[in-house]
């Protein structure tokens, strides 16, 4: 089994990298030789532009590599166990290309809080997912009282109406009221920055969330048991309602099977997950197929440094990008 799975991470680690030194010998070794004549201006210009075709060309390609099950599945044994923050490096002349995959399948999805339902002036609290949302701030350490007003007040952000439906939320009325006024979305979040705005999330608090939080279409329900990594163990802890210490799901991350597990069964038959998952709801949520990647394209030629995440999503229509940031921040 082991030789089998270094045998496959190694096989995808390579495919990587050839495909990434084809792109980047195809367009970026002469790419930035126009920029030898201009001025600074025109420089930076060219060389975003430029940099913008090579990141594309990149998630064109990564896009057909992880159409492919095994592939994905693959790539997520490769980034997810200890060390996602590996890029693949490509020289350039004055410079080079960082490109580096991570599996984004381990999240909480936020807009599943509230299913709203404006073509018939309704809306409905996912009460589960709420449940699941508010043992993810516990086992964060968040105390109990600002658990509850970031849980009303994120579903008052989400959802389509302007009153807020308990005394923790927050609307209109609120917000119009800061020293610096904004108003609520009230619809699903794009980016999980968003969040930074709403009542009752501080900035630390964002901090320990973001690494297990995610803002998808509401059609992504599932989290993937393989792409937990040991070093963020707390979603795992939540869907066990809190029973699991932290050095218990570290513990069942780190023995799970080499190759991650084939079947959903594989993992609920394992007597330590028996006695603290237990809730039909926590078994549905699983997955064991990765969905949701990150793409992130770093060029850096002389002084100049272009940035892009790309973010690539499994659904019905097939893998897919759903969002683009240019910059260093998600």
């Amino acid at each position: 089994m082991r030789k089998k799975s270094i045998k496959l991470n190694k096989g995808a680690a390579l495919l990587l990298s050839l495909f990434i030194t084809s792109i980047v010998s195809i367009i970026g070794y002469r790419l930035f030789d126009l920029t030898i004549f201009t001025s600074e201006i025109e420089k930076r210009y060219i060389s975003n532009q430029q940099s913008l075709l090579l990141a594309l060309s990149l998630e064109s390609y990564t896009l057909d590599f992880i159409s492919s099950e095994e592939r994905r599945r693959s790539l997520s044994l490769m980034t997810n166990r200890y060390d996602p923050y590996s890029p693949i490096e490509i020289p350039i002349e004055r410079g080079n290309v960082l490109a580096q995959i991570e599996d984004k399948s381990d999240c909480f999805n936020l807009n599943l809080l509230v299913t709203n339902k404006k073509e018939i002036n309704k809306k409905i609290l996912n009460k589960e997912e709420l449940k699941l949302f508010k043992n993810l701030l516990i086992s964060l350490e968040i105390p109990d009282e600002r658990v509850e007003i970031i849980s009303a007040s994120l579903i008052d952000w989400i959802d389509y109406d302007d009153f807020p439906d308990n005394y923790n939320g927050a609307e209109d009325f609120y917000y119009s009221n800061l020293k610096v006024p904004y108003l609520p979305f009230n619809g699903y979040l794009r980016s999980i920055t968003e969040i930074r705005q709403v009542k009752g999330i501080l900035e630390d608090d964002y901090k320990k969330m973001s690494p297990y939080i995610c803002a998808l279409p509401i059609n992504i329900k599932s989290i993937n048991i393989n792409s937990i990594s040991p070093l963020k163990p707390k979603l795992l802890i939540a869907l066990s309602e809190n029973k699991l210490s932290d050095q218990e799901a570290t513990y069942i991350l780190e023995n799970r099977p080499l190759n991650g597990y084939e079947d959903l069964n594989d993992f609920f038959n394992d007597e330590a997950i028996k006695r603290v998952v237990t809730s039909k709801f926590a078994r549905e949520k699983l997955t064991v197929d990765p969905f949701y990647f990150n793409l992130k394209t770093q060029i850096k030629y002389d002084e100049f440094t272009f940035i892009m995440n790309s973010r690539l999503l499994k659904d019905n229509e097939g893998m897919r990008i759903i969002t683009r940031k240019v910059g260093s921040l998600l």
